[in-house]
């Protein structure tokens, strides 16, 4: 083979040639060697393609299986009146979200109404419109092999699997992101080629900007890095004026936008979930990295990355599809998501704790295209035998996830719908007072947060006119006196084993099995309640296997409602309770889960230094064919601490100030629920 001159390469002829025609600077020496590389063949676009368009019509598929969980039902909240665009923003301002998406749900609802399928329809549509877009918007910087990936790979993700089917604003915002991305291209192309300032892609990109912006908080950070790259690389000067000048107007609504929102939120932004310690940081960026990309794709992945490290070693160069563009757009995406962690974290200590994966994941558009530009950089390129088998083994990977479609048909979601289906039919409940867990880590303990808890959360599946009253789990443990309440519960207690209601509460968002069975434990000892067992029914929801190669989804208790039912006889053997008449549809049967029973046997009052009191208890597990039987005892912890970031469990931690005269315990408040 005939060499142009020594290089760290071998030259083809075809490479040769081309440098005779084009010369021999250094842009047409990159250009040379670039046209010289191969990409990946285009058969595997075709089968990547295949594994997009499965996963984007599933999208469709059981969108009403599962019921709404708590922000969809926030979601429904702000539109689900008749007061205009006006109430819809007054009613936004007590969310942290800006008010676009909800904007379009209130018109969108006007046409379509309020069922689980109107209102998830258009999450699926964006969803697949955001693949659609970004597929469009790189066609001149990625192989058709390198889009197909990464459209496999974002249809593949657990965020894309979810967020389909989840009526709040994150696909949105995946086409967004992805329209801004492929606007940035088109404009940096338009700029290059023509001496004209382009009117029609500034003011399309100002725009996008702006209702980005008001669509989810961390866009105006993922448009913010684009505006700045393009600032940065584009010489005229005049364009950069006007670049500067879309992101302060940009800027300057959303500062108004805020301002509002900081004096007018029900929220205590300061006291949120959210945490500004390093440690959450990194859980929820490594978090993000997970939803976007895990199990088999994550090895695919890193294998791709490990190629590419070993040609850079080798110093063998990268194929790309647009010698200028390709590298530019690597760079936008590049900036993009590093400066929305950096300022996602500047902004959570400086304004108010945000960071979140969710909340990251609204620019993953930019991330799907760093996955395609690794693939036509490092991956198999599928014209030889060995290459070949590689992209297939690749491709079964990623069309693994496949596997786990018929998840669609399950519920997935907390089970609001389902317990209250069961609560309706509770004997004697209709017209009563029905007592309801707050939701103690979403919202703050306020009447507010009670009145939102009773409306929009606990009331939407039940009959109109029914009346519920929310607690927080330490009103229900008595550790703060609430009027009435005490006298509610026992009157309810009496009526165990009759056609009289008998319900003591119900729970749904917050707790995991351990921490509702804390909250049956504190009702079981309760005067008027001690006399009886409280039945704890579980209703469980479907969530995703640790292994994706693993078909069978795994239920999960995540619904539970706490019903008084009578002692069993005196050395009588252990049997089955006999369980509230309810008949269950059929969707709600493949929800019901285990009968935990709680009988509260004596107290311990001890003397040893301080008094103190350990409650005893028999705990029996029921699933319709076996019983398991633990005994548990515990110490009473009856000081009163409000909810909030640092005490948001059933039970306040035993070394908070006040709550304990013991010295620490090494095992109490540890419930885990694993009987």
């Amino acid at each position: 083979m005939r060499l142009c001159r020594p290089q760290s390469i071998v030259l083809t002829p075809h490479l040769c040639q081309c440098r005779r025609t084009y010369g021999v600077s250094k842009t047409n020496e990159n250009y040379c060697m670039n046209a010289a590389l191969k990409g990946p063949a285009n058969w595997q676009a075709g089968v990547f393609g295949a594994i997009t368009l499965v996963a984007c019509v599933a999208a469709f598929v059981g969108l009403s299986n599962s019921g709404l969980w708590i922000d969809e039902l926030l979601s429904v909240y702000l539109v689900n009146h008749h007061d205009g665009l006006g109430e819809v923003f007054r009613r936004q301002l007590t969310d942290a979200h800006p008010p676009v998406y909800s904007f379009f749900l209130y018109g969108w609802t006007r046409i379509a109404g309020f069922s689980e399928w109107a209102l998830r329809l258009p999450s699926a549509i964006f969803a697949v419109l955001a693949i659609i877009i970004f597929a469009i918007g790189t066609r001149r910087v990625l192989s058709k092999t390198a889009i197909a990936f990464a459209c496999a790979v974002a249809a593949t993700s657990d965020f894309w699997f979810y967020q389909s089917q989840n009526a709040r604003s994150y696909t949105l915002c995946m086409v967004l992101a992805s329209a801004m991305l492929a606007v940035a291209i088109a404009f940096r192309r338009r700029v290059r080629s023509q001496p004209h300032f382009p009117w029609a892609l500034w003011i399309g990109l100002s725009l996008l900007a702006l209702v980005a912006s008001f669509t989810h908080a961390y866009l105006l950070l993922g448009q913010g890095m684009v505006l700045f790259v393009l600032i940065l690389t584009i010489p005229s000067w005049r364009t950069r004026a006007a670049l500067v000048a879309t992101g302060l107007v940009v800027l300057g609504f959303n500062v108004v936008y805020y301002k509002i929102l900081m004096h007018a939120s029900e929220h205590n932004l300061q006291d949120m979930w959210f945490s500004n310690d390093p440690g959450f940081f990194n859980q929820q960026t490594h978090q993000a990295i997970t939803l976007l990309v895990s199990g088999e794709v994550a090895i695919v992945v890193a294998l791709l990355l490990v190629f590419a490290c070993r040609q850079r070693i080798a110093r063998e160069p990268f194929f790309v599809f647009d010698d200028q563009d390709t590298r530019w757009t690597t760079i936008v995406a590049s900036t993009a998501l590093v400066g929305v962690i950096v300022c996602g974290i500047g902004v959570s200590i400086a304004v108010a704790p945000s960071f979140s994966d969710r909340n990251l994941l609204t620019c993953s558009p930019f991330a799907w295209f760093l996955l395609g530009r690794l693939y036509d950089a490092a991956g198999p390129r599928g014209d030889t035998r060995r290459s070949s088998i590689l992209a297939l083994l690749a491709m079964l990977m990623v069309g693994s996830y496949l596997l786990l479609l018929p998840g669609r048909e399950l519920s997935r979601n907390e089970n609001w719908r389902a317990t209250a289906h069961y609560v309706q039919q509770l004997p004697g409940c209709t017209g009563q007072t029905l007592p309801v867990v707050m939701p103690y880590r979403f919202g703050h303990e306020s009447d507010f947060f009670r009145m939102l808890t009773r409306v929009a959360y606990f009331n939407y599946y039940m009959p109109p006119g029914t009346q519920t009253a929310a607690y927080m789990p330490r009103e229900l443990a008595a550790r703060h006196p609430t009027p009435g309440l005490p006298e509610l519960l026992a009157l309810r207690a009496a009526n165990a084993g009759t056609d009289s209601c008998a319900l003591l509460t119900w729970n749904v968002h917050d707790p995991d099995e351990g921490r509702a069975l804390k909250i049956a434990l504190d009702l079981a000892r309760q005067p008027g309640i001690a006399e009886h067992r409280v039945l704890m029914q579980e209703f469980n929801t479907y969530t995703r296997p640790r292994l994706k190669l693993k078909l069978k989804w795994q239920p999960t208790p995540e619904g539970y409602v706490y019903v008084a039912i009578p002692k069993a006889p005196d050395g009588a053997p252990v049997e089955a309770p006999v369980l509230p008449h309810v008949q269950l549809t059929k969707q709600d049967a493949k929800v019901f889960g285990d009968q935990v029973i709680v009988d509260y046997l004596t107290s311990h009052v001890g003397n040893a230094g301080a008094p103190y009191t350990v409650d005893i208890y028999s705990i029996q597990r029921w699933n319709g064919k076996t019983v398991h039987q633990d005994f548990l005892s515990v110490q009473r912890i009856t000081c009163d601490v409000v909810a909030s970031k640092i005490n948001w469990d059933v039970w306040p931690n035993p070394t908070y100030p006040g709550c304990s005269p013991l010295p620490s315990p090494t095992s109490a408040n540890q419930i885990d629920g694993g009987l």
